[in-house]
């Protein structure tokens, strides 16, 4: 019975209480879904708008809000609001048939749109830069513009050379393709890329932007990119150390060779280097055919320690031997000590005695003491080439 009688109601709702209903929904409302509904009448999506000219052009804005640069991995994202913007005749009305309304807004699934792709994507299959669940605003005019949060991943080739103080360039290079249309042009003329607001990636600075419209046909865009790494942490871990050793290394220079504190100091240098050099390892990318300029410094930082060892091994035993040495050597020490060349020749060690009190060969002591000298002129002067070539520099600041 209670059934029925809900049945009997329910009947005489529809029928008697419908003139009741009070319509609650504003008058543009009601004429923006009649608009609406009037734009996908025998409106068919995957035809391409009808065309005046033998260009179709295309506008692209690009909105950056943040980059991330991926050393270790060669791959550059930029997370942007793309803006694209075309004209469509067949989405053309008259505002005053309509309310006054003048723009809509449509989802890009129900219109035409073009599609640019990005060409140096590290996954060629990836389909994120089509506008799938974009908001569209179209105009009385025909004008479409539609705006969506996109990310593009592209391939980068990093160079380490100046590594840490490196910059790098990367390029997003894009290409309209149309299934029907083969000859669209991306309308680059002005600034298509805007950096306002955005967020800088971790451990890089964006220093610099250009584009290149037209880039090989008439249907690219090429943006690149400077970005400067953020050195100071690296520097401090890897560069700095390298200058120290270069310090101690030609610290060593000016010992005596018969302490055997210049021997022990020596080692010492060369198990630094070995740390350092595991620590270079640990932070240096591993990808990059380039080896960084620093890495060949400190390999020839290790092979000036080991030569020092050698020599710090060979004057000691050269200044402790008794015998009379060869009289060509007499004569080399005379040439130099009674010339001006003994202002050259520092430092100059004195004659020392054994364990028996009986001294040593004074020449075999001078002889060292040249040959000391010649090599702290070669070493300065061969750590001063590795500084000028091999040591990378920070990169002046420019306004």
């Amino acid at each position: 019975m209670a059934l029925f009688t809900y049945i009997l109601l329910t009947a005489l709702h529809a029928t008697l209480a419908q003139d009741c209903v009070i319509n609650n929904i504003p008058e543009r409302m009601a004429f923006e879904k009649q608009l609406r509904k009037d734009l996908k009448c025998n409106y068919k999506i995957f035809e391409h708008p009808p065309q005046n000219s033998s260009s179709f052009p295309v506008k692209v804005k690009f909105v950056m809000k943040k980059f991330n640069f991926n050393s270790e991995e060669d791959t550059f994202s930029v997370q942007t609001r793309m803006s694209v913007s075309w004209n469509d005749p067949r989405l053309q009305w008259n505002p005053e048939k309509y309310y006054g309304i003048d723009v809509t807004e449509m989802s890009i699934m129900n219109i035409w749109a073009p599609t640019i792709t990005l060409v140096n994507s590290v996954s060629p299959d990836d389909f994120n830069d089509r506008y799938y669940f974009a908001r569209c605003n179209i105009y009385s005019d025909g004008d479409v513009t539609c705006m969506r949060r996109v990310t593009h991943d592209a391939a980068c080739n990093v160079n380490l050379t100046h590594w840490p103080y490196d910059q790098q360039e990367c390029s997003l290079i894009f290409e309209a393709a149309d299934s029907r249309s083969l000859n669209i042009q991306i309308n680059s003329s002005s600034r298509v890329f805007s950096m306002w607001g955005a967020e800088y990636g971790a451990e890089w600075t964006m220093t610099d932007y250009k584009q290149e419209s037209n880039y090989t046909s008439n249907k690219r865009l090429k943006l690149t990119f400077v970005v400067e790494r953020e050195a100071m942490g690296l520097a401090a871990i890897v560069l700095y150390p390298a200058m120290i050793l270069t310090f101690l290394n030609v610290t060593i220079l000016f010992m005596d060779v018969r302490r055997p504190a210049r021997l022990g100091l020596a080692s010492f240098c060369l198990l630094c280097h070995h740390y350092f050099l595991c620590e270079l390892a640990e932070n240096i990318p591993k990808k990059n055919m380039n080896p960084p300029n620093l890495l060949l410094y400190y390999r020839g930082s290790v092979v000036l320690s080991l030569l020092l060892m050698l020599l710090s091994c060979v004057l000691g035993k050269i200044c402790s031997l008794k015998s009379a040495p060869q009289n060509y050597i007499i004569s080399f020490n005379n040439s130099v000590f009674e010339s001006f060349g003994k202002y050259m020749v520092f430092p100059q060690w004195e004659l020392e005695c054994d364990s028996d009190g009986k001294p040593f060969s004074q020449d075999w002591t001078k002889f060292s003491n040249i040959i000391n000298t010649v090599f702290i002129i070669v070493v300065m002067v061969t750590y001063i080439c590795l500084y000028l070539i091999l040591m990378p520099q920070p990169i002046p600041i420019t306004y």
